[in-house]
């Protein structure tokens, strides 16, 4: 008989992580998002000095990182999703930028990487990457991690996340008002069903989540008014959602966007 070997079974998948990959490789995403909302991508502008320094935590494969190459002077993308990383980095080769740091799944490489780069002028958590963490306590421990990533003082999080008054409303019934905006939702992929955990938000939770983490709310605004598949989609949407986002109240949001200063 050969000798014994001990083989341990690799430890299961995060459902979430799965549903992601899936969500990235069948190209669902790149389809259903393909560019940035303009709004949003103006906030970056404005917040982000040239030749600052961004991260994007929750970077998914670029959508808006890729686009900040000639601005950004030191730029880094993390995200727990190793698919998306690597759709990430094969476009940063792409398109020549040699020097941007791709980051995760670990989060300790973004700690490395403010200690070898210094905090960071513009930290980036959009399009619901916050909503997707289940449990408040993880939630709140990442937006603490984020703000130590960031210069004290002169440093931003643009963040932004589903508004609970425009966003599942069947599902809300089915989870009851106990769940206090914790849904789940379920798209399908290639025939695959995947299923996510979402948290929706209103303005006051939104602030109370970032004023816990150590946060001062600098404002929060309507993140867009149209749904982002149509406005990322169809140029005309785009430019006629970026107007009637600047007099939209907050509360009436497809998705809430909050400036945020440690």
């Amino acid at each position: 008989m050969g000798r014994h070997q001990d083989i341990r079974p690799a430890p299961p998948e995060n459902p979430t992580e799965g549903s992601y990959r899936l969500y990235f490789t069948s190209g669902h995403y790149d389809r259903r998002y393909p560019n940035p909302n303009l709004s949003t991508w103006r906030r970056i502008v404005e917040l982000l000095p040239q030749g600052g320094h961004v991260i994007d935590y929750g970077c998914g494969s670029g959508r808006y990182l890729l686009r900040l190459r000639k601005r950004a002077g030191v730029a880094a993308g993390f995200d727990i999703n190793a698919a998306a990383l690597e759709m990430l980095t094969e476009r940063a080769v792409e398109m020549g930028w040699t020097d941007l740091k791709v980051l995760g799944p670990d989060a300790d490489a973004l700690a490395a990487h403010v200690r070898s780069r210094g905090p960071a002028d513009l930290m980036l958590c959009l399009f619901g990457v916050l909503a997707h963490i289940e449990v408040r306590e993880e939630r709140l421990a990442v937006l603490r991690q984020m703000r130590r990533l960031l210069k004290k003082d002169t440093g931003r999080l643009l963040i932004s996340v589903p508004n609970r008054r425009r966003r599942f409303p069947r599902e809300q019934r089915q989870a009851g008002p106990g769940a206090k905006g914790l849904i789940r939702y379920t798209r399908v992929m290639q025939g695959a069903e995947m299923t996510l955990p979402y948290q929706l938000y209103d303005p006051d939770r939104l602030q109370e989540e970032l004023a816990e983490a150590g946060f001062w709310i600098q404002s929060i605004r309507a993140e867009s008014v149209l749904p982002e598949s149509v406005l990322t989609t169809y140029p005309t949407m785009r430019w006629l959602d970026s107007l009637l986002t600047r007099v939209c109240p907050a509360a009436l949001g497809y998705g809430l966007i909050a400036v945020a200063v440690p």
